[in-house]
C-alpha cells in the first residue's frame, strides 16, 4: 500500500468548511488522527517515516508538538533511536517549544544527525521552531513530514534539510475570497 492509499483508506482527507489558525478557509483539510485509527494504514506511514529513504541517518529524532511528536514518539519505538521530547511553551506562540526535561536538550543538542518528524507542513513553521532548539551550525538537521500541503517559507528552511512522503498542496484562501463564506452567483 502507497503512503496516498494509507491516507485515503484511514479518511485523513477532510471535506467541509474549515478555517485555519493562520484566518484563512479551505474546502478539504488533512485530519492526521485519524490514522491513529486505522493500524494498517498507520503501520505503512510510520514504516515510510522510520526507512526515511533517501535520508542518511538519525541519531536522535523530535517531534513537532502535537502531531509531529506522536510520530516521532511511534517512530523511536519501531526504531529504537533516542527520543528527545518536546512541549509548547505555555502562553507562547504556536511554534515556541522547549524541551521537557534537561536529559531531553543533552540528547538532541549532542546529536550530530538529528531529524524532525511532523504530520502536515504548510509553511514549516513549527518544524523552524524546532530548529531554534537545535545547533544548526554543527548539526545536519533534517525534517520528514507525512504531507507538504502548502507553500513553504524560505526563512524557515534556515538551518534544515526538509522532506516529504506526499507533497500535494490544497487549495485555502484568505476569507474574502472564501467560495463557501462568499458564494459566486
Amino acid at each position: 500500500m502507497t503512503i496516498e492509499q494509507a491516507i485515503n483508506r484511514a479518511q485523513v482527507l477532510e471535506t467541509g468548511h474549515f478555517i485555519f489558525a493562520d484566518g484563512d478557509h479551505a474546502t478539504l483539510k488533512l485530519e492526521m488522527d485519524h490514522l491513529w485509527e486505522h493500524p494498517a494504514e498507520l503501520a505503512t506511514v510510520l514504516a515510510a517515516l522510520a526507512r526515511a529513504d533517501g535520508l542518511p541517518p538519525a541519531d536522535v529524532i523530535l517531534g513537532a508538538p502535537t502531531g509531529g511528536q506522536r510520530l516521532a514518539e511511534a517512530v523511536a519505538e519501531l526504531t529504537g533511536l533516542p527520543l528527545a521530547r518536546l512541549e509548547r511553551v505555555p502562553g507562547g506562540a504556536k511554534q515556541d517549544f522547549r524541551f521537557v526535561s534537561a536529559a531531553d536538550r543533552q540528547l538532541a543538542l549532542a546529536a550530530r544527525s538529528p531529524r524532525i518528524y511532523e504530520d502536515v507542513v504548510t509553511t514549516l513553521s513549527s518544524v523552524a521552531g524546532v530548529v531554534k532548539l537545535l545547533e544548526p551550525r554543527r548539526q545536519a538537521v533534517r525534517s520528514l513530514a507525512v504531507w507538504r500541503r502548502g507553500q513553504v517559507k524560505p526563512a524557515y528552511r534556515a538551518g534544515l534539510a526538509d522532506h516529504y512522503l506526499v507533497e500535494q498542496p490544497i487549495l485555502s484562501l484568505p476569507p474574502d475570497e472564501c467560495q463557501v463564506c462568499h458564494p459566486r452567483a
